[in-house]
């Protein structure tokens, strides 16, 4: 059988739950501009570390992104200001075995500086890294490591020191590793990513990268792959439901490392977001019926526990798996097609929060309005709109909307 590229045949047309996920995860991204940002408060931060006069001149090995920012998966910390935190790793020259405490509070002299430079004032020290906030309320977290002699490629000790507790300790961690893991296996798969293109050329909204730089460059959502985009809406949820609960929240990387768990759906965004909240939600329970709370390790260094701050209980552990369960839920709901656009943006902003469920719903109101003018939207036999497969199949004699066609009433299917 001759292969026949994904691209020389009709693109399969997202059902409308898909289309709003994308919509969701299209607004939830850093917008180029915010990704720019991030690149020069990233290098201006190394090179300020390096610079003549500073306690750590001519110690800094090397300056790298990490957590989300190196793995593709960061999201807005608040949407509607499309503000963002950082993760960077900054491996020095010292022995691995140095006291925490003083190699953290080195780093934060180093970068808080004099009276009137450039950070002093806006440095907080914590107990393993050293975080920057700038004026619109972005953050960098710039986290200390140096190598281990003997270990896989930048595999080093983070230094955790928390004296009013007397906790004091070295962890081994490879923060470069899991990323060169992560983004290798999370490939991109040609025909979600044309879908996605396709839907953003026509929204007009197609971005161009960003120039290299040590931050990796700006990836559009539609060179993004399933899984990472899945992973992203995962986290945003996550974040809607922890705005008003107490205690740390899943980390980002343990929800990433259990994601690499799980075979690709290959059913479109919203089957890839509830296969991998379903494992992860199984895998905590699991654990949680052994009394036990889950271990999850860098699959690139097994040494580096991800784990070892959440969850330190088996209720904080239930709690999440609870929560997994409910957006599995609340997806299946909004995959029903008939569900009105009231319903629809009622679970949208239960889950997502109300600037995303509301950019969504609004591209829904467009793409609708578009395909009634063009009489691209068909109607079945008693009249409710056809979508995604069914459209498709009854395109040849299914009845096209007409521009004047009513549009009022909250039972109209998306």
């Amino acid at each position: 059988m001759t292969y026949q590229s994904p691209f020389e045949r009709p693109l399969p047309m997202p059902t409308p739950a898909d289309a709003m996920l994308m919509d969701v995860a299209r607004r939830v991204q850093l917008s180029p501009t915010k990704h720019d940002e991030a690149q020069r408060h990233h290098r201006a931060l190394c090179e300020h570390v390096d610079r003549l006069g500073s306690p750590l001149e001519g110690l800094v090995v090397a300056c790298y992104p990490g957590g989300s920012f190196a793995t593709g998966t960061a999201i807005a910390s608040s949407v509607s200001k499309d503000q963002h935190d950082v993760d960077g790793v900054m491996e020095l020259d010292l022995p691995p075995l140095s006291d925490p405490k003083w190699v953290l509070q080195l780093l934060f002299e180093a970068i808080n500086g004099d009276p009137g430079s450039r950070y002093h004032g806006r440095v907080a020290l914590n107990s393993r890294c050293v975080t920057i906030t700038y004026d619109d309320g972005v953050r960098v977290d710039l986290m200390p490591i140096v190598r281990i002699a003997g270990q896989p490629e930048k595999a080093g000790n983070l230094f955790h020191s928390r004296p009013e507790s007397g906790e004091s300790y070295h962890k081994p961690v490879n923060p470069w590793g899991f990323a060169e893991h992560f983004n290798a296996e999370t490939a991109v798969d040609p025909v979600f990513a044309a879908i996605f293109e396709s839907r953003a050329g026509r929204d007009g909204m197609v971005v161009a990268k960003a120039q290299t730089d040590p931050v990796p460059d700006h990836v559009p959502l539609s060179e993004k792959a399933a899984r990472v985009v899945a992973l992203q809406l995962i986290k945003r949820a996550r974040d809607v439901r922890f705005r008003r609960r107490e205690g740390r929240k899943p980390p980002s990387i343990v929800l990433a490392a259990l994601a690499l768990e799980v075979a690709p759906a290959g059913a479109g965004l919203l089957e890839e977001v509830a296969s991998i909240a379903t494992h992860i939600a199984d895998r905590l329970e699991r654990e949680g019926k052994l009394g036990r709370v889950i271990d999850v390790r860098n699959p690139a260094f097994t040494p580096d526990i991800f784990s070892d701050r959440w969850p330190k209980s088996l209720s904080a552990q239930s709690i999440y798996a609870q929560d997994l369960r409910y957006l599995v839920r609340q997806l299946a709901r909004l995959r029903n097609e008939n569900a009105s656009l009231t319903e629809t943006r009622s679970i949208l902003d239960d889950l997502f929060g109300e600037t995303a469920a509301g950019f969504a719903v609004e591209r829904l109101l467009e793409s609708t309005r578009r395909a009634m003018e063009d009489g691209s939207m068909r109607f079945g036999t008693t009249g409710r709109v056809l979508t995604g497969a069914a459209a498709t199949a009854a395109a040849a004699t299914a009845t096209p909307a007409r521009a004047s066609t009513n549009m009022g009433g909250g039972d109209l299917t998306p």
